[in-house]
């Protein structure tokens, strides 16, 4: 079964080295946290709803899976892959065995955390990940392997209506 890790707020809202956020709060729904704090230097509180797993098989390997809600009411996916990944190759994504997209998602930047794929999150694919049960995001280690590691899909909806909640009283 997935692991969940422990997610530290101010390394998913930048992947520049900060001092801790003020004010952290977290809810957990299911399988997702929601993460929240005051980055240093920013007026308002953010969140983030977040799922971190390692993969059963090998435990260097791990995911953390973002949510936010950036301006405009936005979702913006943020996944965070250990480095070493074949960047090329893309972050490979099916829910409940449906491959999502005829492209993997890209891969936008690495940083010492790991590398790191973002897109903004349309409504088709919102709804996928909500009424789902598990995401399946694929690496690619080296040319002959790439790996399957599972995201549980339980609590996301809920979770995801209280960071729409959230951002509303921000």
């Amino acid at each position: 079964m997935v692991v969940l890790l422990a997610v530290l707020f101010t390394s998913l809202m930048s992947a520049a080295p900060q001092a801790p956020a003020q004010d952290k709060k977290k809810e957990k729904f299911g399988d997702w946290e929601i993460n929240c704090g005051k980055p240093p230097g920013a007026r308002d509180q953010k969140c983030a709803l977040v799922q971190s797993v390692i993969d059963e098989e090998r435990a260097n390997v791990g995911l953390r899976v973002v949510f936010l809600l950036a301006s405009g009411g936005r979702s913006v996916l943020r996944v965070v892959a250990p480095l070493g990944v074949l960047l090329p190759f893309g972050l490979g994504l099916r829910i409940d065995d449906e491959a999502i997209g005829k492209e993997p998602l890209p891969f936008i930047r690495c940083r010492p955390m790991g590398c790191i794929s973002e897109i903004i999150v349309k409504d088709k694919l919102l709804e996928k990940f909500k009424g789902g049960t598990t995401a399946m995001f694929i690496i690619v280690e080296t040319k002959q392997e790439g790996r399957a590691i599972p995201v549980s899909l339980k609590g996301f909806s809920k979770g995801l209506s209280r960071l729409s909640a959230l951002a509303k009283t921000n």
